[in-house]
């Protein structure tokens, strides 16, 4: 399988802008043994005006599936044919190096699942930090996301990988099933939840650093959007449903599902604080802005300091071109 057909899944909702920059990256891939499915649970038409654009992409159209990603998954797999399934975001732009990286990756039989580097910075600094990618899921259903973004070599077994860029072996798909459609709502751990099921089957999941793609994700634009009441419900709901669901109920998960209530607690409570000392210093800035205004307006307006250059200048013979007098402190 020297050139295994690669079935490039995106998911898309209501951003046409992103859909167009996304797709026309992918297309731009050198490799040329692929297929393009848009899913688009969009509201309006506009994305489906972006596909007809790309005359070689698959289109399937869902209606009142907006929040469920796992099912729009689950429809682009049921119309590819590739021998690798790759997803990707409508947000994620991905690098030149990525399909071509991720299919030698499966040059190993072993291997069930490929991803790679997530930058969420623009050049040069998302190049200014170097590191391992920490990818874990604790026996306690806890799973750690962390250094995906950082600069990297080394490829590296992984036990999980990020939804905006990971591929899968068609074959290891077959075995383990379909994405868990019950992780609604913010759809958090839905793919976490499948690449448990592939770690148990045997497969092994992979990082590697070239399999790139940029992802500045356009819920970050919202202020606290992950404080929000109903994403920390969701995200509380699918961590306790996958702990529960696939390491059972045991002193493990319920301890893990303590320490991220706690974390939780935390961050909730300095939030707090740190909005009503924000607060405070805002009036007290306010009440010495005012002090400092009232002293501005009881003293007159004030003339420029000493030896002010643009102050000192004047016009020759009263008239024509200002000229600078020079500042009576001296410079060697």
């Amino acid at each position: 399988m020297d050139t295994p057909l690669v079935s490039i899944i995106i998911i898309t909702c209501n951003r046409p802008f992103l859909l167009e920059h996304c797709l026309q990256r992918v297309f731009d891939q050198p490799y040329p043994c692929k297929e393009v499915i848009v899913v688009d649970s969009s509201v309006g038409n506009e994305s489906e005006q972006i596909v007809a654009r790309f005359p070689d992409v698959i289109s399937v159209r869902l209606r009142g599936q907006r929040n469920n990603m796992p099912l729009a998954r689950n429809e682009g797999m049921a119309s590819s044919t590739g021998d690798i399934i790759a997803f990707i975001d409508d947000d994620s732009m991905v690098y030149p190096t990525w399909l071509q990286a991720m299919v030698d990756a499966y040059k190993d039989e072993t291997i069930g699942a490929v991803g790679g580097r997530i930058t969420r910075w623009p050049e040069p600094y998302c190049d200014q930090d170097a590191g391992s990618p920490i990818l874990l899921v604790k026996p306690s259903g806890v799973s750690v996301a962390k250094g995906f973004d950082l600069v990297s070599e080394a490829t590296v077994d992984v036990d999980h990988l990020v939804g905006c860029n990971m591929s899968f072996r068609r074959k290891a798909l077959q075995e383990v099933g379909d994405f868990d459609p019950n992780y609604t709502l913010t759809n958090y751990r839905e793919e976490t939840d499948l690449f448990i099921r592939l770690k148990k089957a045997g497969w092994r999941i992979l990082f590697v650093p070239a399999v790139a793609v940029k992802h500045v994700s356009a819920r970050s634009a919202k202020p606290f959007f992950m404080d929000r009441p109903y994403i920390q419900f969701s995200n509380g709901r699918n961590s306790a449903y996958l702990a529960y669901k696939n390491f059972g109920f045991n002193w493990r998960t319920m301890s893990g599902q303590l320490l991220e209530i706690g974390v939780a607690f935390r961050r909730a409570g300095y939030l707090v604080s740190l909005g009503f000392a924000g607060m405070a210093a805002q009036l007290a800035g306010r009440a010495v802005g005012l002090g400092m205004g009232i002293s501005w307006r009881a003293g007159g307006y004030r003339k420029a300091p000493k030896g002010s250059k643009f102050m000192q200048s004047v016009p020759p013979d009263g008239e024509g071109e200002k000229i600078p007098v020079a500042s009576s402190r001296q410079y060697e």
